[in-house]
């Protein structure tokens, strides 16, 4: 494994002589995506392909994830993942189906393949359009790196045909068919009046990410932002954090323990960031919070799981819908007909932990007189850009809490 990822690191034709054998008949083995920290490059993770055997469990990464490297090496991680499960679900598509198309390696492959691939999306996953088509992208450009390693002889800029209509794109994959339905919609906030209610549920119930929630609802923060952060990266402002926190937002790794194939956590636009307090609530979570995590010398996670190491995104995200279980059970169980009809409505969308983030958008939009305003409370700008706008930040968060004031008084 050491030798490839040095090769792979750095270049060459090791993928040329080694890429043949790629494909088994064999089913107890699949593809896999795999998240392997670089040697180099600090706090830096690569979406590497790997082959599993099922029956002994190991993993090893292949030659084949050159082709991530080679298009998306210097991309965001969650990019590199995309297309690095787009083509570990076509070549294991490939395995489960090699009693019918013998292909003994990846020189085999012809477009044909892809084309019923793409199909086999449509019609017995029943993928979206939009899905389909990100595949047909990936597949596009994996072709052309197999050609151009001289792996497969069809060059498929050479097979490009034109679907109908005037906006349609090219690609090789003749006779491709789409479904044509709607993207189930995605939630992006909840209505306002339950925004305390969802909060103070988290406190009571699930006093473990409760801190974290109140970050995401008033600093607009990822998940894999909050499960990077330690206790000393969070610095006060006013006694417990009353007036709000600065929290420095870095990636850290701090789970190397974990076989994870993931790597999801991590921190999008490393900045710092502030949390807006309000009233007292900011501090009564911030002390709560402290009072029930181990803190030695200030460099442990913030957030961290019943054995005091750092929570992954993934068991973060466990607590949140077990705490959106709750918030909606309330809601059905309510003597108010509204909340009976939101819990309805609530159900029959999808909405995670990156609803926080919307709902703490929407709260600033309506009080930012501009949109940089909005870009800098969400840490969509560099540090450097966003600087000049650290001066109204006091006037914003008066607005803002004239807004919740309004909030709490309305219920």
């Amino acid at each position: 494994m050491t030798k490839y990822l040095s090769i792979l690191y750095i270049g060459g034709d090791f993928i040329t002589t080694n890429v043949t054998t790629l494909i088994s008949g064999e089913k107890q083995v699949k593809f896999i995506t795999k998240a392997v920290a670089s040697r180099t490059e600090r706090n830096t993770k690569y979406a590497m392909i790997a082959l599993k055997n099922e029956i002994t469990n190991v993993s090893v990464i292949h030659p084949i994830s050159d082709f991530i490297l080679k298009n998306w090496k210097h991309s965001l991680f969650n990019t590199q993942k995309h297309h690095a499960n787009n083509i570990i679900k076509f070549l294991n598509f490939l395995i489960t189906n090699n009693h019918q198309y013998r292909i003994k390696s990846l020189e085999d492959i012809d477009i044909e393949h892809g084309t019923e691939f793409l199909n086999h999306l449509t019609y017995k996953e029943h993928k979206p359009k939009g899905t389909v088509r990100g595949f047909e992208n990936t597949l596009i450009k994996f072709y052309l790196f197999l050609y151009d390693k001289a792996i497969i002889q069809t060059n498929v800029n050479d097979r490009v045909n034109i679907y109908s209509g005037k906006h349609a794109p090219l690609s090789p994959f003749q006779n491709v068919h789409f479904l044509h339905q709607k993207k189930k919609e995605i939630l992006h906030f909840i209505p306002e009046q339950y925004i305390f209610l969802f909060l103070e549920l988290a406190y009571q119930l699930q006093p473990n990410i409760a801190l974290g929630v109140y970050m995401q609802f008033f600093g607009g923060l990822r998940v894999g932002e909050l499960v990077n952060l330690r206790v000393m990266d969070l610095k006060t402002i006013g006694p417990y954090g009353q007036d709000g926190l600065l929290a420095d937002l870095q990636t850290r790794n701090f789970r190397d323990d974990l076989k994870s194939t993931c790597g999801n956590d991590f921190v999008k636009k490393p900045r710092i960031q502030l949390i807006y307090g309000y009233k007292d609530i900011l501090r009564t979570f911030y002390k709560q919070h402290m009072r029930n995590i181990i803190i030695a010398k200030g460099d442990e996670p913030l957030f961290q799981n019943k054995q005091h190491n750092a929570l992954t995104g993934s068991m973060y995200r466990y607590y949140f819908n077990n705490l959106k279980k709750q918030f909606l059970n309330y809601l059905r169980q309510s003597d108010n007909p509204v909340d009976n009809i939101n819990a309805l409505s609530l159900e029959n969308t999808s909405w995670s932990t990156h609803i926080g983030r919307g709902i703490f958008s929407n709260l600033i939009a309506e009080e930012a007189e501009n949109l940089y305003e909005v870009s800098f409370s969400r840490g969509d700008s560099s540090l450097e850009s966003v600087l000049p706008y650290f001066s109204n930040t006091k006037r914003i968060k008066e607005k803002l809490e004239q807004r919740l004031n309004g909030l709490l008084t309305s219920n």
